[in-house]
């Protein structure tokens, strides 16, 4: 059975959690679009990233890693090629992730 997208992201989360408990990297998990909070009886609109940003990035010696994690045959979408595109163009690194092995090469821990 092939894993899904949201498996990949709990798998790839809970390793970067450990990670970065052990002090060996910073990351963070980036999430686009506009959320509903609900506080109360109250409700507000958060933004969220700006469309096609990668689901996370990651800081690793000072260098920023920005991944996008999609399933075995998961394709991006237009905003996310623009979003690779603007990240390369500052000098940072983007990779697509598709199974923790891709991961723990690209970060080499």
């Amino acid at each position: 059975m092939k894993e899904s997208e949201a498996d990949l992201k709990r798998t790839v989360t809970d390793y970067l959690e450990y990670q970065q408990n052990a002090g060996k990297l910073l990351y963070f998990r980036l999430n686009a679009g506009d959320f509903i909070e609900l506080r109360g009886n109250t409700r507000r609109r958060v933004k969220g990233c700006m469309a096609g940003t990668s689901d996370l990035e990651i800081i690793k010696d000072g260098k920023p890693i920005f991944i996008e994690l999609k399933s075995a045959r998961g394709k991006t979408s237009s905003a996310q090629n623009a979003f690779k595109i603007l990240v390369e163009e500052q000098g940072a690194s983007y990779s697509i992730v598709r199974s923790l092995e891709e991961l723990e090469k690209i970060l080499r821990i």
